[in-house]
């Protein structure tokens, strides 16, 4: 009975340990969407000076996109870009080289067929500069825990 009753604790605590289940995408957008209230988020209605370096989806909702000298802007867009979370790339649509603009300007998932480039323009709702730290914070939310005990 004793060994039983090890047994039984010693798997519920590495079950505990390691968690592989994430998030849907609804409730990743709450998560983000409470963040940016939580922290205070400064919404800019334009980035000058803007040269796109990169990016990170987060979901069909939100992406990170990076400029160079590793300024991080957190992006969300109006209504659902479809394929975002799943696309290889995107396509700024900008009106300016130099800028980035939250009215006019959208994002294009790039990866499923040339037409939904063209089609699937997602338009920019919403631009807050992030830190470095909230970066890895917002990447972070929604995925798998891996810890060990």
């Amino acid at each position: 009975m004793k060994s039983l009753l090890t047994i039984t604790l010693t798997s519920i605590l590495l079950l505990g340990c390691t968690s592989t289940t994430s998030i849907s995408l609804k409730e990743k957008n709450n998560a983000y969407s409470k963040y940016v209230l939580n922290e205070n988020l400064s919404n800019k209605d334009k980035v000058e000076g803007f040269k796109f370096s990169g990016w990170k989806s987060l979901s069909d909702n939100y992406l990170i996109i990076t400029a160079v000298h590793k300024k991080n802007y957190l992006i969300e867009t109006k209504g659902r870009c479809i394929d975002l979370n799943d696309s290889y790339g995107i396509k700024l649509n900008r009106s300016s080289n130099f800028a980035i603009y939250k009215l006019g300007d959208s994002i294009s998932p790039v990866g499923h067929t040339a037409e939904s480039e063209i089609s699937n323009k997602c338009f920019i709702k919403s631009i807050y500069p992030i830190t470095r730290l909230q970066t890895d914070y917002l990447v972070k939310i929604g995925k798998p825990v891996q810890s060990e005990s």
